[in-house]
C-alpha cells in the first residue's frame, strides 16, 4: 500500500503546489482556546507552587535549597511563554491584545508592596550601612563577622529585587507574541519579592533578633551603654 495511504492523504497530494496544499493546523499554543486555557493553568500552578515554596524555604532553609525551590516555578512559566512566542512568530498568528498588560501592571504592583525587609531588620543599620560604633554588630565583641554577613545580606537583598524589577521589564517586551509571558511576570514578581526577603531574614534568625512587628530602634554601642549605667547609679 503506498505510504500516502497509509498517512491518511490522497495520492499525489505531495505533488500539488504549495498553494493548493490543505492549510497546516495552527500550533496548539495559537489556537485561542487551547493556548488561553494553557496560559491559565500554567500561571495559576506556577503562583500556587511560589506560595508554598515560599512558606517552606522561608525560615528553614539554606539559600542552595530556597534559591531553587523558588526559581523554578519562573522557569517553567518562562519556558511555556517562550514556546507559545516563537509558535506565534513562526505561524504568523495575529499578536495579542494590548489588555494583557494588565498581567504586567499585576507583577509591578506586587514587586513592589511585597514586603522585602523584616520588620527586625529595620533600625539595625543592615541595610544602610553601619558607620563605625553604630548599628546592630557594634554591640557584639567582635563586630567584624556580624558586619560582613550584614553586608552580604543587604547585596543579595537588592540584588533579587532589581533583578526582578529588570525581568519584569524584559517580560513587557513579549507580551505581543506571548500571553503568557505577560502573565509569567506574576510568578517572577513573587520569587523576587520571597528571594529579598529571604536573604535578610536568614541574618535574622542567624542573631536570633526580634521578629517584631513595629520598627525598633538600633541597639547603643556597649560605651554609650557603659555611660547610661554609670550616669543611673546612685551617688
Amino acid at each position: 500500500m503506498p505510504w500516502s495511504r497509509l498517512r491518511g492523504q490522497p495520492p499525489g497530494l505531495k505533488r500539488l503546489p504549495r498553494d493548493d496544499q490543505p492549510p497546516r493546523p495552527m500550533p496548539l499554543l495559537t489556537q485561542p482556546f487551547a493556548g488561553g486555557m494553557t496560559a491559565w493553568v500554567v500561571i495559576f500552578g506556577t503562583v500556587i507552587a511560589e506560595l508554598i515554596g515560599g512558606a517552606i524555604v522561608a525560615n528553614q532553609a539554606s539559600a542552595a535549597i530556597a534559591v531553587p525551590v523558588l526559581i523554578a516555578p519562573v522557569v517553567v512559566a518562562y519556558g511555556f511563554a517562550a514556546v507559545q512566542w516563537w509558535q506565534v512568530r513562526s505561524s504568523g498568528a495575529g499578536p495579542a491584545s494590548w489588555w494583557h498588560l494588565g498581567g504586567i501592571a499585576a507583577a509591578v504592583i506586587t514587586w513592589l508592596v511585597w514586603p522585602t525587609v523584616p520588620a527586625a531588620i529595620q533600625g539595625t543599620g543592615v541595610l544602610g550601612g553601619m558607620p563605625k560604633g553604630h548599628g546592630f554588630c557594634y554591640i557584639l565583641p567582635n563586630p567584624a563577622p556580624c558586619l560582613h554577613r550584614a553586608a552580604q545580606a543587604a547585596d543579595d537583598h537588592y540584588l533579587a529585587f532589581w533583578c526582578t524589577g529588570a525581568v519584569i521589564v524584559l517580560t513587557a517586551l513579549l507580551t505581543r507574541r506571548s500571553r503568557i509571558a505577560a502573565y509569567a511576570a506574576l510568578p517572577a514578581a513573587l520569587a523576587g519579592g520571597q528571594l529579598s526577603a529571604f536573604f535578610l531574614t536568614q541574618f535574622v534568625l542567624y542573631y536570633h533578633l526580634v521578629l517584631s512587628v513595629a520598627p525598633r530602634e538600633a541597639p547603643c554601642p556597649p560605651d554609650r551603654v557603659a555611660d547610661n549605667v554609670a550616669r543611673a547609679a546612685p551617688a
